[in-house]
């Protein structure tokens, strides 16, 4: 606990300090008035102050130091990365309206059931692998960088995978902290026809190492489908073996519309954290509704406030 602003406190005590002074030299006065008027058996008794109106000073004096508190709370670790495939075959039609906007729903879908205290993030391939977010707890950002993806160029799946195991797992002397390694995995939307980006089983390779599974929900027709793109017919291939043997490579596995695998392998892993927070608007607020309630109270008591 500290003030930002110490001398906004000193400047503060000194003028509260300076009014309360003024009010007690004032109700002497007052009494003095009261006695050569009245009997001293007539006078009334001194009065304290209502405690809201001692506690409401108190309240803005800490807010004019810019009080701040350390406070601890409660973070979950579990990360999850969406990897999804934007390369031209996902303009194919076979999924209606199209495999890369089917990939977006599942997306939506999956998030709709996850633990809202998981991170989660956002890498797209094709032409290149990109982080379009990095993980957050911003569902509405994330929708948004979602239904931004467009379909284009070739399908390097293993660069894809291989982007988020350098975002969930970084490389690092922390890296080996048992404490470093909260749960994490991919969901990786894709039909599967790697083109480019070398071997994405070698890719696994390196993810298994990490300790990320990837849970695969495959695209598309399992034969392949011709699909008019743009101005013409094109057979787009798809490939689900190569995403099964990818799921098992890192210890993952193919979904079908349900992802309580998923939702299994992303437990939540709690730490408690402390954060540093400016408690000024609070006090302020809390000053200001203390001195109202002390207000109405001696309204509804006495039909006067101070």
């Amino acid at each position: 606990m500290a003030f930002k602003s110490p001398e906004g406190f000193l400047l503060g005590l000194l003028l509260l300090g300076a009014g309360g002074l003024l009010l007690w030299l004032l109700e002497r006065a007052g009494r003095r008035r009261l006695l050569s008027a009245l009997d001293p058996a007539f006078l009334p008794g001194p009065k304290p102050l209502p405690l809201p109106f001692l506690l409401a000073p108190l309240f803005l004096l800490l807010a004019a130091g810019r009080f701040e508190a350390s406070l601890p709370w409660r973070e979950n670790l579990t990360q999850a990365l969406l990897v999804v495939d934007t390369s031209h075959s996902m303009a194919a039609d076979d999924e209606a309206p199209t495999r890369l906007e089917g990939a977006k729903a599942l997306a939506q879908s999956f998030l709709r059931g996850l633990d809202p205290s998981v991170k989660v993030g956002l890498v797209s391939f094709g032409p290149q692998a990109v982080l379009v977010l990095s993980p957050t707890r911003d569902r509405q950002a994330l929708l948004k960088a979602l239904q931004g993806l467009k379909p284009g160029g070739a399908t390097p799946l293993g660069q894809g995978l291989l982007q988020a195991r350098r975002i969930l797992r970084p490389k690092g002397p922390e890296g080996d902290l048992p404490q470093a390694k909260p749960p994490a995995a991919i969901l990786l939307l894709s039909d599967g026809a790697a083109n480019a980006g070398g071997d994405p089983l070698e890719a696994a390779k390196e993810l298994s190492r990490a300790g990320l599974p990837v849970f695969v929900r495959p695209l598309g027709d399992p034969r392949g489908a011709v699909s008019r793109i743009g101005e013409g017919l094109y057979f787009v291939p798809t490939n689900p073996t190569s995403l099964l043997r990818l799921a098992q490579a890192t210890g993952g596995q193919v979904l079908g519309e349900d992802f309580q695998p998923l939702y299994r392998a992303l437990r939540p892993y709690r730490v408690w954290r402390t954060q540093t927070l400016d408690l000024t608007q609070a006090l302020v607020v809390a000053g200001l509704l203390t001195f109202s309630f002390g207000a109405y109270l001696n309204l509804a008591r006495e039909g006067r406030w101070p």
